[in-house]
């Protein structure tokens, strides 16, 4: 976790050299277009969060039912549905955990940095809005977990995280990605909670 938010936080400002050059690409208003550091480094954490929650998916449920090893589990004295539930609820704090840290790092970094490198810029967002787009791109990246769990595909997972990063990331809504819109963020996360309560009962009476 830590040696890859110093590789976000190095590739954030070395993108920002990029863009603090007079000669970058210029709006149709003829002002030039600039991401700040700090909006660099979380949009490319919100995209290393979806796919490495994929993985704790992967890891965590779609091999155990692809290798039928969740059989073993079941046969502890807890009922099916505390175990499923724990897993999702494992796989969220571990999410959340990896969220929270990776933004806080990142936040702070990028302003201790501002105050010494010209090229490096911060731009304060409010914490509403940090908690409303974290919290919604958790619930987002269960959608995985839905696709996966049809073939019990680790692939499958692992694809849909990227298909949803690619599009999470376009910029042409905001430049920080369809993803760092609050109210865009919350309705796909919204959408996703719905396919994971839909994966939830399929799990419940899937055949093993």
């Amino acid at each position: 976790m830590i040696i890859m938010n110093v590789i976000v936080l190095l590739l954030s400002v070395f993108t920002s050299t990029l863009l603090a050059d007079p000669s970058s690409e210029m709006n149709p208003t003829g002002i030039a277009f600039q991401l700040t550091t700090s909006e660099l480094a979380l949009l490319i954490t919100r995209a290393v969060l979806i796919v490495w929650q994929a993985v704790l998916i992967v890891q965590i449920i779609i091999e155990e039912y692809k290798t039928k090893t969740i059989t073993v589990l079941f046969t502890y004295p807890y009922s099916k549905k505390q175990l499923i539930l724990v897993k999702f609820l494992l796989v969220f704090l571990l999410t959340a955990t990896f969220a929270v840290f990776s933004t806080l790092f990142q936040e702070v970094s990028t302003y201790l940095l501002s105050q010494r490198l010209a090229f490096v810029t911060f731009a304060s967002e409010s914490l509403g809005s940090l908690l409303i787009v974290l919290i919604s791109n958790i619930c987002l990246g269960f959608l995985p977990l839905f696709i996966g769990m049809k073939n019990s595909s680790v692939i499958a997972t692992i694809v849909s995280s990227l298909v949803i990063v690619v599009i999470g990331s376009n910029s042409q809504a905001s430049p920080t990605g369809l993803l760092g819109i609050p109210i865009v963020s919350l309705f796909l996360g919204a959408v996703s909670v719905l396919l994971m309560v839909v994966t939830y009962r399929s799990m419940l009476i899937k055949e093993i």
